[in-house]
């Protein structure tokens, strides 16, 4: 055995410290309007790293040669030099697959594959391990707009199947990364009370994901979502 290879998975950018090649985002927005969307790659490595780039629809364990999406990237193969950087280009090329009235959910994976270790020789043993990066890519039909703070007006904690869960009212996914109990005061202030959410909730549009823990309804609660940018804000919830 000359090498022994390692796939692993990161999830958005819990991992993403560790890698040499990372996205430079935390999510990626495709306006329906828009030709094409970049989407930028950086090397921070000393060393010329190989990346694989594809787009699931939300299974992370398909190969990338059975995938059928209605989006086109190039390059899918690149070599990234030391303290390089490398544009991905997206272009929709069937946009009658999505709804027309709520946002469509992908993913886009990035495989950073390392080269050789320096100084290792044919019929060397050694370890290389390939990092792969997935973000959430949403496609974002026209009439909809960048989504504001009055987006979680439209989330309320509800009753389903005699379980709680956060109803999302709105055509925008929505990602809950914390939900307290709320007494007033300053809403970005911080607290010490405890999250409720035992793990992030990403909502899809007009339905309602149940959750776990003391979330009931006709309560009042302080919510973090995190908005285009990846950044955290803050609105109430009841």
């Amino acid at each position: 055995m000359k090498k022994l290879i390692f796939l692993l998975v990161t999830m958005g950018i819990s991992f993403a410290g560790q890698a040499s090649v990372v996205i430079n985002a935390t999510r990626v927005i495709y306006p329906a309007q828009s030709k094409y969307v970049n989407v930028q790659l950086v090397n921070r490595s000393k060393t010329t790293h190989l990346v694989q780039s594809w787009i699931d629809t939300g299974n992370p364990a398909a190969a990338p040669e059975t995938i059928k999406t209605p989006f086109s990237l190039t390059p899918p193969v690149v070599k990234m030099a030391a303290n390089d950087g490398q544009a991905l280009k997206l272009t929709v090329i069937n946009d009658s697959l999505m709804p027309k009235d709520r946002e469509s959910v992908y993913w886009l994976n990035v495989l950073d594959v390392p080269p050789v270790p320096e100084g290792a020789k044919e019929g060397d043993n050694y370890l290389q391990v390939a990092l792969r990066s997935r973000i959430k890519l949403l496609y974002r039909p026209d009439g909809l707009s960048e989504p504001g703070n009055d987006v979680l007006k439209k989330v309320s904690v509800s009753q389903q199947s005699g379980a709680s869960c956060l109803k999302n009212d709105s055509p925008y996914y929505i990602t809950i990364t914390e939900v307290i109990g709320w007494h007033g005061g300053d809403i970005k202030k911080k607290t010490t009370e405890k999250n409720l959410l035992t793990n992030a909730a990403f909502i899809a549009p007009f339905s309602c994901l149940q959750v776990a823990g003391n979330i009931k309804p006709a309560g009042n609660y302080r919510a973090a979502w995190i908005d285009d940018y990846g950044s955290k804000r803050y609105a109430l919830i009841n």
